[in-house]
């Protein structure tokens, strides 16, 4: 078996060392950001307020995320060869068993549901009612956490089950794992305020 995998990452090493290299930054991200919410956070107030660049990066991620997860959902629907560019063979990986959950529903359209959801969740929490803001960020957050854990499961079977990466799907896990690295602070911190009330 561990053979196997190990020729499996040999079919294509550049590819494959790439998605080993995505993989444990977003282990490594999980980890690191699961101590800082265990601990907490320490000062700069006790709001759940982002500064002006969260503001916008937010959303701008779940806009890059949404143009991948549609190119992706395009390619798994009408099964066309997809665009790859020199590195990974993306065609292998949108082809294989994977590439569907429970073999009916695309990877790529659950990625367009959960980052339209991902955006919601930040429209409401900055410009939705009080009472919403504290629900909807939590809930953002518990959404891209799903995204990570799931983008983790993914980006694992690229290199060491399918044999092949696929660069959009890289793509789209590095933009989870840059979501996550932006909201875990202030989701900690409208979890504290949530707890204290």
């Amino acid at each position: 078996m561990f053979s196997n995998m190990i020729d499996r990452f040999n079919t294509d090493l550049v590819g494959n060392s790439l998605a080993v290299i995505v993989l444990l930054l977003m282990v490594f991200s999980l980890i690191y950001q699961g101590f800082q919410f265990y601990l907490g956070v320490p000062g700069e107030g006790k709001k759940a307020d982002a500064s002006k660049r969260i503001n916008w990066l937010i959303p701008a991620l779940c806009l890059a995320g949404m143009v991948v997860a549609s190119y992706l959902s395009f390619v798994e629907t009408t099964k066309i060869p997809a665009v790859c560019g020199p590195i990974g063979d993306c065609n292998s990986v949108q082809q294989s068993s994977y590439a569907r959950l429970w073999g009916v529903l695309p990877v790529g359209i659950a990625g367009l549901a959960g980052y339209l959801a991902i955006l919601v969740c930040w429209f409401v929490w900055r410009y939705g009612p009080p009472k919403w803001r504290t629900v909807s960020i939590l809930g953002m957050e518990g959404m891209i956490i799903f995204g990570l854990i799931f983008s983790i499961y993914l980006t694992f079977l690229e290199p060491f089950v399918i044999g092949a990466t696929c660069i959009w799907c890289i793509s789209s896990a590095v933009v989870m794992m840059l979501l996550f690295w932006i909201t875990t602070k202030p989701a900690i911190l409208a979890w504290q305020e949530w707890s204290e009330t």
